[in-house]
């Protein structure tokens, strides 16, 4: 497993690829309830095929860690989204045991918020 500081600098690149997030729509109704640093999430559900996925925060790390999940799920189908196992993401990106209670925490609250909306939609 990766020391804590490359896994730092490895979220950081990826927080830099996070595509440009609709200024508009950073305000409490595209809010993630649950998160210790603020999180938000656009989404596009026009086309049931294939998702967009728009993620942002505060937070260099949190961004990071959007990053992966944005990439692993936009351009999903609404049913994939809805089926997504975040346990099994962690292990895939090696997450499982590097992240605090805090940030497990709210990268679930925005998975679930995720399904919520994607299935509300």
């Amino acid at each position: 497993m990766a020391s804590w500081e490359q896994l730092f600098r490895h979220l950081v690149q990826q927080a830099k690829s996070l595509p440009e997030y609709p200024a508009e729509c950073r305000d409490d109704d595209h809010l993630v309830g649950g998160c210790e640093a603020k999180v938000w999430l656009w989404l596009d559900t026009s086309d049931v095929e294939a998702v967009v996925i728009r993620f942002d925060s505060e937070s260099r790390i949190v961004r990071g860690l959007l990053a992966l999940l944005q990439q692993r799920l936009d351009g999903c189908s609404v049913a994939e989204i809805a089926d997504f196992d975040i346990d099994a993401f962690y292990r895939a990106e090696g997450l499982d045991n590097a992240l605090s209670p805090s940030r497990s925490n709210g990268l679930y609250q925005v998975a679930k918020t995720l399904k919520l909306r994607v299935i509300e939609a």
